[in-house]
């Protein structure tokens, strides 16, 4: 089943972790970008890896992501990996598309109608994909900076900065007042109650 390399590829493989690492991102952010480009890992050992012909359109998805900020516009392959363990989303599309492409192929008794409803599910289809290929590079961009602003606060404005010290400050309590407190609270409560 899975456990066996493809039979169309050079035997050089790479695990997902290390992908992640190369392009620097988070495992979400990498099976968005699998998903997109209708990739699905091989297992060997346990473990999931990328195949030569895989990693190409990654490296090149990278690029992409770099020079224009996001996913969309890059040009979708042929789905790749093993096909019984394609994501749901992926199996979903494969299936519409094969609808389409019956559908089109069986003659058309309704004076068009059935062409007609064909295109508006492509055009339907078309705007699902791109709407999910901006929202996708829309929280890639997100987490990106987020990571970054994490990695460096100094660069937040300095409202933001002051927000961080200050929760960082605990004010000082007095246990025994803080539970005498608590205990009137409680009481108060209870008899409210």
């Amino acid at each position: 089943m899975a456990d066996s390399q493809p039979d169309n590829v050079e035997n050089l493989k790479i695990s997902i972790l290390d992908l992640q690492k190369k392009y620097g991102i988070q495992r979400d952010s990498f099976y968005a970008r699998t998903r997109y480009l209708q990739i699905t890992t091989w297992k060997v050992s346990g473990k999931a890896y990328l195949y030569a012909d895989q990693i190409d359109h990654m490296n090149a998805l990278h690029d992409h992501i770099k020079a224009t900020g996001r996913m969309e516009g890059y040009t979708v392959p042929d789905p790749s990996g093993p096909q019984d363990e394609q994501p749901e989303t992926t199996a979903i599309a494969l299936q519409q598309s094969q609808q389409l492409e019956t559908s089109s192929t069986k003659p058309d008794y309704t004076t068009g109608q059935r062409q007609h409803q064909s295109s508006e599910m492509e055009a339907i289809a078309a705007l699902i994909r791109s709407a999910q290929g901006k929202a996708t590079g829309f929280i890639i961009a997100e987490n990106m900076l987020t990571n970054q602003y994490i990695q460096n606060p100094d660069s937040l404005p300095e409202e933001l900065r002051e927000k961080i010290k200050e929760s960082a400050q605990v004010p000082e309590i007095d246990p025994f007042a803080y539970a005498t407190t608590l205990t009137s609270f409680v009481r108060s409560y209870g008899a409210a109650a």
